[in-house]
């Protein structure tokens, strides 16, 4: 059969689990929506390319599939970047797809429309693989590699790019679901024996887990059970031990006491984490005093600037396993110290009277969640706050956009988490000042009919930054906002708006937000806000 390359493109998509595409059409990528017309994938119309990139993210990250959006040349590229960005961080397999001017055009600076110099290199500068094509046998070659790198390893975002022309080219190549990735493979057995002979003789090990071990729970508590050793989370891994376990001192890097502990310890255990300057937030690199084990399916992980004394480069289910069955049970730091609670209250009671404002707000938050509700957050306060503070027994269930750290995310990323998977309850929580970001995909919420509650943190200012000046000694400059009426805003988008005073009246508005026909925002004033 006879049709456009841009129609083979989509056909391509649909064969390799792809369903849904956000995205904005523009005369540069016509040939991809005659492909989508005429096939069942599902089209997210969002209000900005940035928006479809975070919405794709947000899909991604809760569904743990491939998700795709669509660009034009030049703006539409340059918008999503950010969003990209964002996505190859925090190791999102999202797919990017878009336009570039004819062929002939591309290099020669014809001032042709949405030109840019060279296209191909400003992608490749963020994407993990970026990929040209030229024909059709290129587009097929080309995705069959993007879905590999989404599937294998460390997923990072994938980007191809099909001059106008060659969309509109006929084909008749069949589109065909692309093989399987290989599995990774186990990890070395003396990287294996090496970890165990050290965590043997260990007095005074401590774990620390990462987004990368999020499907190793049950390995990880098993492993910490044997060890009787606290293990720390980083936001990315949050959920991964139940918050009750005794072992557990949460997503808690950033503060003194668990940094302390950790440079204490005898041997670290780094499993599927960066150990970067996001997760600790006070400090660029962890004072480590002991021998340094670390797994990860990046290999560059293993000799950064933290230099592993025991690199083991494999999955973190196989290999904790492996180490976890050679180990002998005995009693060690939960057993001596009583285990994580001391060092929860003692972090916790150093909170000011602002953060306990901030625990009630996410306290409501987590009592109007059903027990599989997620949360997006966002570049906020109360988000970095939630980090430690908000409760959650499941991987999965609190998202924060650590690695690159762009305001914005929480509202479009949610919606995208909601299209993913209807049937949960998502909500996103978001700053007075990252809200209008993204605001306009308010109306792609309300357009889709999405039941997302919409929490806004109204500090009226850029409250991180104010306090950070403060610090610093520094007069407040371009800190402190005003804000427009968020709720008028909200209903001038077709959504439903309210404004809440206490903690139950929160959980309240959010429950009622849950069982709505569409989003709703819901503004909590800080200043005038009762726990």
């Amino acid at each position: 059969m006879s049709r456009t390359i841009g129609c083979y493109l989509v056909e391509l998509l649909a064969a390799n689990g792809i369903d849904t595409v956000f995205g904005i059409p523009g005369v540069h990528n016509l040939e991809l929506y005659r492909g989508l017309a005429a096939s069942k994938l599902r089209h997210v119309l969002v209000r900005h390319e940035q928006g479809a990139g975070f919405a794709a993210d947000g899909y991604a990250r809760l569904s743990g599939r491939p998700a795709a959006a669509f660009t034009i040349s030049g703006p539409g590229l340059t918008n999503i970047l950010t969003a990209v960005a964002q996505a190859y961080s925090d190791s999102v397999p999202l797919l990017v797809v878009s336009s570039t001017p004819v062929r002939a055009s591309l290099g020669k600076q014809w001032g042709v429309l949405h030109e840019l110099h060279n296209q191909w290199a400003l992608a490749a500068g963020i994407f993990g693989v970026a990929r040209a094509a030229a024909s059709a046998e290129d587009v097929r070659d080309h995705l069959r590699l993007c879905f590999a790198s989404l599937r294998t390893g460390r997923p990072r975002p994938a980007y191809l790019e099909v001059p106008l022309d060659v969309l509109a080219e006929l084909t008749t190549l069949p589109a065909t679901r692309f093989p399987d990735a290989a599995p990774m493979p186990p990890a070395a057995p003396e990287q294996i024996d090496a970890a165990v002979r050290v965590l043997s003789v260990a007095a005074r090990p401590i774990i620390i887990a990462g987004g990368g071990a999020r499907h190793a729970g049950a390995q990880l508590e098993r492993l910490v059970d044997t060890l009787d050793c606290p293990i720390v989370t980083t936001a990315a891994a949050k959920g991964i031990l139940a918050e009750n376990h005794p072992a557990n001192l949460g997503t808690s890097l950033p503060y003194r006491a668990i940094q302390t502990l950790i440079a204490d310890a005898d041997v670290v255990l780094a499993v599927g984490t960066e150990l970067s300057e996001t997760d600790l937030f006070t400090a660029m690199k962890l004072p480590l005093s002991g021998h340094l084990i670390r797994i990860d399916v990046d290999p560059a992980k293993l000799a950064d600037h933290y230099g592993a004394d025991v690199p083991i480069w494999g999955d973190a289910r196989g290999s904790l396993q492996a180490i976890q069955e050679r180990l002998t049970p005995r009693t060690g730091w939960q057993t001596q110290s009583g285990g994580a609670g001391s060092y929860r209250t003692q972090i916790e009671s150093s909170f000011e009277s602002s953060a306990r404002v901030q625990c009630s707000v996410l306290g409501a938050i987590r009592a109007a969640l059903p027990r599989n509700g997620v949360v997006f957050s966002d570049m906020t306060q109360i988000a970095y706050l939630g980090n430690y503070a908000f409760a959650s027994d499941a991987p999965g269930q609190w998202f924060h956009p650590s690695g690159y750290g762009t305001l914005g995310f929480a509202l479009p990323a949610a919606l995208g988490a909601k299209i993913s998977s209807p049937a949960r309850p998502v909500l996103a929580l978001v700053g007075d000042f990252g809200l209008q970001f993204t605001l306009n995909e308010l109306m792609t919420a309300v357009e889709e009919r999405l039941s997302l509650p919409i929490v806004v943190w109204n500090n009226s200012a850029l409250g991180q930054i104010r306090d950070d000046m403060q610090a610093s000694g520094i007069p407040l400059t371009g800190v402190i906002a005003r804000n427009p009426d968020f709720i008028a805003l909200a209903k001038a988008y077709g959504a439903s708006g309210t404004r809440v005073m206490d903690a139950h009246a929160l959980t309240e508005a959010i429950r009622a937000a849950l069982a709505s026909s569409g989003p709703t925002l819901i503004e909590v004033v800080a200043a005038q806000f009762t726990p």
